[in-house]
Parts: C-alpha cells; sequence; structure tokens
C-alpha cells in the first residue's frame, strides 16, 4: 500500500463540516472561501485520500481519525 499524501488543514476541515452535515456553501463561508474553493478542497482530499467520491473520503477520513463526526455542526 503507497503511503497517503497528507492533507492540508482546509481539505481536513473541509471534511469535518461536510461530515457532519454542512453544504458547499456554508463550508465556503465558514472557510472564507468561494463555494468552488470549498468543493475543491473536498476533492483534493478525495484524491489524496483514493477516495471515489467526496462521501467515501468523508468515511475514510471518519476511520483514519483525522475527523470526528458529531452531528451537532448546524
Amino acid at each position: 500500500m503507497q503511503s497517503m499524501r497528507p492533507l492540508d488543514p482546509n481539505e481536513v476541515e473541509a471534511l469535518r463540516l461536510f461530515a457532519n452535515g454542512r453544504t458547499a456553501d456554508e463550508i465556503a463561508a465558514a472557510l472564507s472561501v468561494s463555494k468552488s474553493m470549498a468543493t475543491h478542497y473536498l476533492r483534493v482530499a478525495a484524491r489524496k485520500l483514493g477516495a471515489r467520491n467526496r462521501v467515501h473520503a468523508a468515511a475514510l477520513a471518519v476511520k483514519m481519525g483525522l475527523i470526528e463526526v458529531t452531528g451537532g455542526e448546524r
């Protein structure tokens, strides 16, 4: 198994927010970036994790202990 490229802090935070039910618009607002940049962070994180999509990326990030799902983000 090849080693994973590390996620940058914005990618981790975008995944955390996404896993906790936030929309791309809400992620963008929380990170003070555009919606396209927020979705970019999610795409890059998915690629770095070897995920099929952003839902899979969020699940992998939880499994790896990179993020937690709290359910209380809204």
